[in-house]
């Protein structure tokens, strides 16, 4: 399910930002089109910041937050 959304909040035209909450508490907002990258099925996407880059397994996605 939050694979399926990820991957849905990606590539709908035109972008709108979103944020993920991981199980540890952290939370990553995606603000544009550039800050997210993931290979074809979306088990792990990576957040790119403005000096870093992290990696987020889908499986420690506990909310999927659309950002209007």
């Amino acid at each position: 399910m939050k694979v399926q959304a990820i991957k849905e909040l990606v590539e709908r035209q035109p972008f709108r930002p979103f944020a993920v909450r991981l199980s540890n508490g952290a939370q990553y907002n995606f603000a544009k089109p550039r800050s997210i990258g993931a290979p074809e099925d979306y088990n792990m996407i990576f957040h790119f910041g403005p000096t870093e880059a992290v990696r987020i397994d889908a499986e420690s996605i506990v909310e999927v937050i659309e950002q209007r």
